[in-house]
């Protein structure tokens, strides 16, 4: 009937508002939902931390919640800036390795009047607009760029590549949710580590000779963008503390790294006061050689440390052979001057037996000649290797004779007693220094030391990184 079709019609034209109102709830709710800022991070990035000041509040080793802004971005008052801290912040590494800080924004007028004041002191350039974005140069080499959601920086940047970052500074600022972060699975991850500060990355964005470790068990054809480490980050006495885990979003290369890390037995810590304070680099681990050999063998960081070694020294028979701990240490690393030490506990000795034919062996020019009781050195007039075992079967050894004596003996000058406590007892365990101009000059601590130099203005000065597996 006619009463009948309307009443049908009438409820055909509720459902339907109801319909229109809940999706236009949602589309409130989701412009509203303050993420919008984290689009301008780009899909692609290699590395992300995320940095929550709100968590960080009420941490006694932090020394203030605000001062990367203060220091990186001269803020004198986080509250007039226009940048939201409630929110988090977020350190990046773009696919063509360029630094980022991304920040939300709660008014943008509020940045325009702050970075005006900047200019006046100049420590920017004034402010222009390209393509509806806002930008200037800070510090002569970060360039900071900003929309109504997001304030980028970018950098470090030479002036003749700056119109080619801005450009690119543009592409990520109006970039949509697809092209963002949150689109991606390292950011899901990222969401999952419940510390203040969290750190995802792709081994490829380590510098080059600091990646042994995170990729040891991986299949040797597998590339290092495949690879990834999860880790929670804290702060304590002046150490940044990395506690992560590897692991590969390819099912293949994943299922090797699980398998790798049980490998890994608890650092008893008999080389950790053999590593001087001053040294760059050090890796610890407590192993059986038959089992550490294949993932050694895979490892192109570690091949390429042994490479000039292995051609007259059998380096594999050797690994062969330990049952324990095991550490290697790097004084400094530079391309032109690499040095090494090297300390392991031995099953045997048997390899021993194996010297005068390696002497026998030896390439053109390279040679094998005795050193001590058990103790050898090799040279091919550029690079030298001394190596031995004692009595208690201890196998040491480095790229001179001083080194490689104190390889498996204490440091005068060893790292301090807070960090060794952090190693001990651990799986895998890497120290990494920054302080006293430790591998000054290399890029890997450069590399290094523009992260904490970010980082340095919360916690404090640091002067030193230790990262184990979880």
């Amino acid at each position: 009937t006619w009463h009948e079709e309307n009443v049908s019609m009438m409820k055909r034209i509720c459902k339907s508002l109801m319909f229109a109102c809940v999706a236009l709830l949602m589309g409130m709710l989701s412009a509203c939902s303050g993420t919008d800022y984290l689009n301008a991070i780009p899909k692609k990035s290699t590395a992300i931390i995320s940095v929550d000041m709100q968590q960080m509040a009420g941490d006694d080793h932090i020394a203030d919640k605000t001062g990367m802004l203060q220091s990186l971005l001269h803020v004198d008052d986080v509250s007039k800036c226009g940048i939201d801290v409630s929110e988090k912040m977020y350190l990046f590494e773009s696919a063509d390795g360029n630094l980022g800080l991304c920040a939300k924004v709660s008014d943008d007028g509020d940045v325009e009047d702050w970075l005006s004041s900047l200019t006046k002191q100049r420590i920017c350039t004034p402010v222009t607009e390209r393509k509806g974005f806002h930008f200037t140069v800070l510090k002569d080499s970060w360039l900071l760029g900003y929309s109504d959601k997001a304030l980028l920086v970018m950098g470090p940047v030479v002036a003749d590549a700056q119109a080619q970052l801005q450009q690119q500074m543009v592409k990520y600022l109006k970039a949509d949710e697809d092209e963002g972060i949150t689109a991606s699975p390292m950011f899901d991850r990222l969401e999952s580590i419940g510390s203040p500060m969290a750190m995802v990355a792709q081994a490829q964005a380590l510098p080059e000779k600091f990646v042994a470790p995170f990729t040891l068990g991986a299949p040797k054809d597998s590339d290092p963008s495949q690879v990834v480490i999860a880790a929670e980050m804290n702060v304590k006495d002046g150490i940044l503390q990395i506690k992560g885990e590897t692991f590969s979003f390819n099912k293949e290369i994943d299922a090797a790294l699980q398998k790798a890390a049980k490998t890994y037995r608890p650092i008893k810590g008999q080389y950790v006061k053999s590593m001087p304070a001053d040294a760059l680099a050090g890796i610890f681990m407590n192993v059986k050689g038959e089992e550490f050999l294949p993932m050694m063998q895979s490892n192109r960081s570690l091949q390429t440390l042994l490479m000039g070694i292995n051609q007259a020294v059998d380096m594999d028979n050797i690994i062969r052979s330990v049952d324990g701990d095991m550490a290697i240490v790097m004084p400094s690393l530079t391309d032109a001057d690499m040095k090494m030490m090297m300390g392991a506990k031995l099953a045997h000795s048997k390899w021993l037996g194996d010297v005068d034919y390696w002497k026998q062996s030896c390439p053109a020019g390279a040679k094998i000649a005795n050193w001590g009781k058990n103790a050898y050195f090799y040279t091919d007039g550029k690079t030298s290797f001394y190596f031995g075992v004692t009595d208690n079967l201890q196998f040491y050894s480095g790229s001179d004779e001083l080194l490689a004596q104190y390889a498996v003996k204490p440091s005068n000058h060893p790292i301090p007693a807070k960090v060794q406590r952090l190693i001990v007892g651990q799986k895998l365990a890497m120290v990494v220094n920054l302080g006293n101009g430790a591998g000054s000059g290399n890029t890997g601590s450069d590399a290094l030391s523009a992260v904490t130099g970010l980082l340095s203005p919360i916690f404090g000065n640091l002067n030193t990184v230790v990262y184990t597996l979880k």
